[in-house]
């Protein structure tokens, strides 16, 4: 049985394809992205095949980012679901259609779960650009109950920025935020030579501040954002739990 909650969908994209995870071995289950493009537009599907026999509780993300290399606009999509796989089984868990254009670059990411919430296959394309390792999957152990589990995408622009990426990760994987949403740490020229580093969640900006070249300020920022992502979190579960009661 499969259940799968599905986000808007992104208009996306190219050409260049690149494939990336590849030196990790699951011995579990294989993830795989299977793309196929008629004209201009890509079909993609997320797929799962069980290596063991026996019965498999698993969840999943499909991460879609796509980024356009004129205007360097950004957009995000995400589809998250669990499925019950039986032994030696393969199938698909979710799939979405986009338009591509050559002036873009798109990154598809596959993550799969098991119940207790750890990676046990994961699969990654890149089409159009250079490839980069600017994406992280936050797991935590359950805590009172609560996992964190969600995407964090890297969008900076220098060692400054990037730096912070990685503190504000792990600051965020501490605190357990029980989510599938994807944040996004941006990074913008500001004027001279600094930069404005701003988080996203999905198109909605929780926080930005001007970067500075000191490590404890880059360290209290982190703690300062992942606990207002935190709460964001909060905010937007307790009102979705508000719009299902009512």
């Amino acid at each position: 049985m499969k259940y799968l909650t599905s986000y808007c969908v992104c208009i996306i994209f190219i050409f260049n394809i690149q494939v990336a995870f590849s030196q990790t071995e699951f011995k579990e289950v294989k993830a795989k992205i299977e793309i196929e493009q008629v004209e201009d537009v890509l079909s993609i599907v997320a797929m799962v095949e069980n290596l063991k026999s026996e019965y498999k509780n698993i969840s999943f993300i499909l991460y879609v980012s796509k980024t356009n290399k004129t205007n360097t606009n950004k957009a995000n999509n995400s589809q998250d679901g669990r499925a019950t796989l039986e032994p030696l089984q393969k199938t698909s868990l979710s799939s979405t259609r986009i338009n591509i254009d050559k002036t873009d670059q798109i990154m598809i990411a596959l993550f799969i779960y098991d119940e207790n919430n750890v990676v046990i296959g994961k699969d990654k394309i890149m089409i159009g650009g250079e490839q980069k390792e600017n994406l992280k999957v936050a797991i935590a152990k359950p805590v009172d109950g609560i996992v964190m589990k969600g995407i964090v995408s890297n969008d900076t622009k220098t060692k400054l920025g990037n730096d912070f990426y990685d503190l504000f990760f792990k600051e965020l994987a501490k605190l357990n935020a029980n989510s599938s949403k994807t944040v996004t740490i941006q990074e913008e020229l500001t004027y001279g030579r600094t930069t404005k580093i701003i988080v996203d969640v999905e198109g909605e900006i929780v926080d930005e501040f001007i970067a500075k070249p000191d490590e404890e300020f880059l360290e209290y920022m982190a703690v300062s954002s992942s606990s207002k992502v935190y709460k964001y979190f909060a905010m937007k579960e307790k009102q979705d739990k508000s719009i299902f009661q009512y």
